[in-house]
């Protein structure tokens, strides 16, 4: 250990200032005597390379050379980056690259240099103080002075770099002289949310628990994609880390909010979170991928694009992959699907999966992955025509019956695309046929096949194929066909299904006994809703039609007679009926001009002959 004193030739020892970093202190002795850095250190027996390295028995020594208690020394050493493993450099009692304090280019307010200059008799380069602040990258601008800190010299060598006391004589006229001095600018949030951190460690934001290194950091990067995306308004003159700081400040919540603000003003076919989130997002995902210290601003920012993009499974997104996809774009599920981005979308729209009004690009137009899964497993599944009957196992025309009779249906219109058919439709359809078939006899002519045995039977193959996969009749499987063609029924319990025509007058029939079945008068009733009639099946002719019950027949009676019933009542002839009708004042009920033929309403006629 050092046990000699400071040479004679120094009658003026420096006194330890705020913010003071080990090498200042030294360089600014030296500069005292005249002398470099380098030369002092010599003559007193020091290395000036430990010296700048902080080695812990030259920072000894000097605290005892000027007689520096703990305290002083330790204040010192604070404000001085001191080199840690991994590139990395302990300043004020936190942890930061090396990079962010070390820099050829060394900084600093050249009106704090003045008023140093001003406060002594002594050399300038003996009194001039380099605050260890200014070269922490993240620090813009003096508190003191608002002005921006300016480049002082740029020196590769740190021998040279750091012999402030011959560096600091190189600049002193410019000092001097203002040259150096910049325009007054404001100190903003940030500057002053920094300062605090660095001078006390006083943080009441939600930055508090985050470093100082990685929180400068992300103020400046997402302040720079704010005003990047969202311009304009009290934003437009404000610089990128005060921006970024007052959203940071405030937590999750308002990063989260933000952050989604901005991903949504980025669209086209480069919407991508590299391109939203810019330097931020490399920033997060490459220079500090494995920095711990950013997993929050991570993670929230992962989320945002979770929540925003349509992340494949297995997609790397800062650090973290998907198993399955949260959101689907029309892109992803194209390329899913194996098809056109264009017909993808049609398809998306017919299934009501995405709106037909929707504008965003096909990149942008994001939905949800859970409820969107059948539909795109389903679209994965379409096939033309041919493949359908092919899958069915049916010819052309038996294709089509099962279409008219809505037993299987297109998935989309062929406008949309040519593959509109589900196989897993027609797997279904003989899945549910065949669940419980029984292998027929081939010689047995009561076994038909399905189709053969419902239309022998008058019954619709729609109606045949229910009682089918309900159970109602047996089926059975050729041993030698498959597919549809291989279903067979046995041709009794079909003819059982056909059932009894209905037992009430069809509304032609009705029509002829009251006289109104000319010109389709008794329908055009019924369609104009003055008369009821019940729509019932008829097995034997296999279509629907117009019946009236006894009820039905009732209220017509009730409502209207005609000419027939009124010639048979009065035995009258049609004409002199009509005839003394009129000259009474009784016309034929024609509503609006309607024609319904001879028919009237029971009041009016009524009144005027019964």
């Amino acid at each position: 250990m050092w046990s000699g004193s400071l040479p004679n030739s120094i009658s003026i020892r420096p006194e330890p200032q705020p913010r003071e970093g080990v090498v200042s202190f030294v360089s600014r002795a030296a500069g005292i005597r005249g002398l470099s850095l380098s030369g002092f250190c010599n003559e007193l027996g020091l290395s000036t390379k430990r010296l700048i390295n902080l080695d812990d028995r030259q920072t000894k020594v000097i605290a005892e050379m000027f007689g520096l208690q703990d305290p002083a020394l330790q204040e010192l050493l604070s404000w001085s980056p001191q080199p840690l493993a991994s590139v990395q450099v302990r300043f004020r009692e936190e942890d930061f690259v090396s990079r962010a304090l070390i820099n050829p280019v060394v900084r600093g307010c050249p009106a704090c240099l003045r008023e140093d200059i001003d406060s002594s008799t002594v050399t300038p380069q003996g009194q001039m103080v380099m605050r260890g602040d200014w070269q922490l990258r993240y620090v813009e601008v003096c508190l003191r002075h608002g002005q921006a800190l300016v480049p002082l010299w740029n020196i590769a060598s740190p021998l040279t770099r750091y012999d402030f006391a011959t560096c600091l004589r190189s600049i002193t006229d410019d000092v001097v002289t203002g040259r150096l001095d910049q325009p007054h600018q404001p100190i903003t949030s940030y500057d002053l949310w920094l300062d605090d951190r660095l001078s006390s460690g006083t943080d009441l934001t939600w930055l508090s628990t985050h470093p100082i290194d990685t929180a400068a950091k992300f103020c400046q990067l997402l302040g720079a994609e704010i005003i990047q995306f969202i311009p304009g308004g009290s934003d437009s003159k404000r610089s990128a880390r005060e921006v970024g700081f007052d959203c940071a400040r405030q937590g999750p919540d308002a990063l989260t909010e933000t952050l989604l603000d901005v991903a949504g003003k980025v669209d086209g076919p480069q919407f991508s979170p590299q391109k939203a989130f810019g330097r931020l997002y490399r920033w997060l995902s490459q220079e500090m991928a494995n920095d711990t210290r950013c997993d929050p601003y991570r993670d929230i920012l992962r989320e945002v694009i979770f929540k925003t993009w349509a992340i494949p499974a297995g997609e790397t997104i800062l650090g973290t992959s998907l198993s399955t996809p949260r959101l689907y774009s029309v892109l992803t599920a194209a390329k899913e699907i194996g098809r056109s981005a264009p017909t993808t979308r049609q398809i998306l729209e017919h299934v009501g999966i995405v709106d037909f009004g929707d504008d965003r690009h096909n990149a942008r137009l994001t939905f949800d992955a859970t409820l969107a899964r059948p539909a795109i497993a389903q679209a994965k599944r379409l096939v033309i025509a041919t493949a359908m009957r092919k899958r069915l196992g049916v010819s052309s025309s038996q294709f089509e019956i099962l279409i008219r009779q809505n037993v299987i249906q297109p998935v989309v219109p062929q406008a949309v695309s040519k593959l509109q058919w589900d196989t897993a439709d027609a797997d279904a359809l003989l899945d549910e046929l065949t669940k419980d078939a029984i292998t027929v006899d081939v010689d047995d002519a009561n076994w038909l096949p399905l189709g053969v045995a419902a239309g022998r039977a008058r019954v619709d193959i729609k109606q045949a194929i229910y009682a089918a996969r309900k159970g109602l009749v047996q089926v059975g499987r050729h041993p030698g066909l498959v597919g549809y063609t291989s279903l067979y029924v046995l041709w009794s319990d079909m003819n059982k299904l056909r059932g009894d025509k209905p037992d009430v007058k069809t509304l032609g029939v009705f029509a002829r006994e009251v006289g109104l079945n000319e010109n389709g008068a008794m329908p055009a009733l019924f369609n104009a809703g003055h008369i009821s009639a019940t729509e019932l099946f008829n097995p034997a002719t296999r279509r629907n039609g117009l019946y009236v019950t006894d009820a039905d027949i009732a209220a017509f009676h009730a409502k209207f007679t005609t000419l027939k019933l009124l010639s048979m009542r009065k035995k009258m002839d049609g004409r002199v009926l009509t005839r003394r009708l009129r000259e009474v004042g009784v016309y034929r009920f024609a509503p609006d001009g309607q024609d319904f033929g001879p028919i009237y309403l029971l009041d009016d006629v009524r009144g005027a002959l019964l």
